[in-house]
Parts: structure tokens; sequence; C-alpha cells
């Protein structure tokens, strides 16, 4: 996963959509690092909590859209300061579970999948999945064994299964022949 890399402030019935990065333009503009960038979950304002380092929360009416190559653009209601901005550098985007978009059949939120327990079809346990690239037309769930890390794109011929209810993943036997 591209951008910080740090422990999120979210709590079990929140999630963290991603991180403030920079500021962008004159007049109070925010560049944003998204955990999930196509996620579309900005069409239109919304109310999110912004969280700093030492814990201080601010709930703000946060717009984005797209920008240039792979960055997302946010404007805060009121802020029109740069210097204000700048100050909320580092502060992660955190929203209540509940308000996240329903998806549609086959798809999964990044929070659902990280932390999984991968098997092969046999059910021998392969890792967990750590992380997830969004980097692409198709996410790559970065599968930690113990010993290595295995790179699996999240494809049907190659995910057999994700079982959210019992908690698990379930890769096709040639997954090792692709990592």
């Amino acid at each position: 996963m591209s951008g910080p890399r740090k422990k999120s402030s979210a709590t079990d019935t929140e999630v963290s959509l991603g991180w403030v990065v920079g500021i962008h333009g004159t007049a109070g503009g925010l560049r944003l690092h998204f955990h999930n960038r196509d996620s579309g979950f900005f069409d239109q304002p919304q109310v999110v909590e912004l969280v700093h380092p030492d814990g201080r929360r601010q709930s703000v009416h946060l717009s984005t859209r797209p920008g240039a190559k792979n960055r997302v653009l946010g404007k805060i209601r009121g802020l029109t300061d740069r210097d204000e901005a700048r100050a909320l550098m580092g502060w992660e985007i955190i929203v209540p579970k509940s308000e996240l978009p329903d998806l549609e059949d086959g798809e999964f939120y990044h929070h659902e999948l990280l932390g999984l327990p991968v098997f092969d079809e046999e059910g021998v346990a392969v890792g967990t999945i750590g992380e997830i690239q969004s980097a692409g037309p198709v996410d790559v769930w970065i599968i930690h064994t113990g010993e290595q890390e295995l790179f699996i794109p999240a494809l049907e011929e190659f995910v057999l299964e994700v079982d959210l209810i019992e908690g698990r993943v379930v890769l096709e036997s040639t997954w090792n022949s692709i990592s």
C-alpha cells in the first residue's frame, strides 16, 4: 500500500479512510491519501472525524475530488486558510462503519479483509491478508505467511471464496505458481 503507514485511531465501529498528507492551492485545499482511492465514497460532502496523532478529534464536512495521477483533493467546509490546512497534515480521516455505502455481491471493504486467515482448497493454512495494494485495475492482496509475503491478484480465478461470517479466504490451489 502506498502512502503513510501509521497505526489507525479508528475504533471497532469506525474505519479509517486515509490521511491528510499535504495542502493544495492557496484557499485551504488538502491533498489526501485514501487507502482505497477508487472507493467513490465522497460523491457529495460527508461528515467525517479528523483525528490528530495525539488523539484529538474534530468533526468536519469534507468534499473530495480526483486530482492528477493518484491524488485525491479535499476541501473542508469553512476552511479557507492555507496555514490552517497545513496544520491538518498527518490527521487521519475516519467514518463510522455504519455510514459506508452498501457494496455489490463479491465486493469487500479493505478493513473487512485485512487480518483474515487464508487457506488453500485443501484447507491448508497459507497465511493472513496483511496489506492490500490498489495501484491498478486489480487489487493485490499481500499475504503474510510468517516466512515470506505472497502477492495474490484479487481475481476470481485465484480467490475461490471470501467468507466474512466464518472469517476466512480460500485460494485456488495454483496460487503458489503466481506469487
